[in-house]
């Protein structure tokens, strides 16, 4: 089964970055500006993203990075993470209108409410890489209706993660209640997998690598979804979103 995972993070997170159609962040909160734009200039052949831009605010980004995150959960000086309470700054109104240019995704993962709406508003194109849904979850790393909405709105997709904290529960079947909840509201043109591999130890059981993705195919099928449908959540809406610089 074809997998286009939007967020994996074995490059700063002890794995090996050889799973085709595959993104994998660069984490840089932790690292040296010198480290991580090693990563970003020493890997050429993969899809490349950027979680907490903060120290690669002026970087001249190559081809193959195809998101950008601002922050990680705190405020970084451009934008407000997902447990502060801060706003976008002027720095992060500049880093947006580089990404622009640049025709680069901004990724909305880890923003809070207020930063969201804010970056929404200016970026040309706008993600979330790995994230789960408020209504099914209370939780600030993940999405209201209307953030959807407003993502949804610029044309652009959603990947669900698979960390057991956001997905509020610790079984397939978990997973399987956010896929319903999104699909049900929005239908399945937007919605990909953002796994979060390498990113978090805190997965459900029979889901913690891709082995498992077989597993929640076959729960999506006792569960209704098309062949179709589970072929466009789990490859082609992010392999269509991304087509045009997938090119390596």
């Amino acid at each position: 089964m074809k997998i286009f995972d939007l967020h994996n993070d074995a490059l700063t997170g002890g794995g090996k970055a050889d799973s085709p159609d595959t993104i994998y962040a660069v984490w840089t909160t932790e690292l040296s500006y010198e480290r991580a734009a090693s990563l970003l200039t020493d890997n050429p052949n993969i899809m490349l993203a950027v979680e907490d831009c903060e120290k690669l605010a002026s970087f001249d980004f190559p081809s193959n990075i195809l998101y950008v995150g601002l922050t990680w959960n705190g405020f970084n000086g451009l934008a407000g993470g997902a447990y502060s309470s801060e706003h976008l700054t002027s720095d992060g109104r500049k880093l947006i209108g580089r990404l622009n240019e640049k025709k680069i995704s901004v990724d909305t993962a880890h923003l809070n409410r207020a930063s969201f709406f804010e970056v929404a508003g200016r970026a040309d194109k706008i993600i979330c890489s790995h994230t789960c849904f408020n209504e099914v979850n209370s939780h600030p790393r993940n999405l209201t209706s209307e953030q959807i909405c407003a993502i949804i709105q610029k044309g652009g997709l959603v990947g669900l993660c698979c960390v057991t904290e956001f997905l509020g529960g610790t079984t397939i079947d978990d997973v399987v209640r956010h896929i319903d909840w999104f699909t049900s509201r929005f239908g399945d043109n937007y919605l990909a997998l953002g796994t979060d591999f390498y990113g978090t130890t805190n997965l459900p059981e029979g889901l913690t690598s891709y082995a498992g993705i077989e597993k929640l195919a076959l729960a999506l099928i006792k569960h209704g979804y098309s062949d179709k449908s589970i072929q466009k959540i789990f490859y082609l809406n992010a392999y269509n979103y991304f087509n045009k610089r997938v090119r390596l």
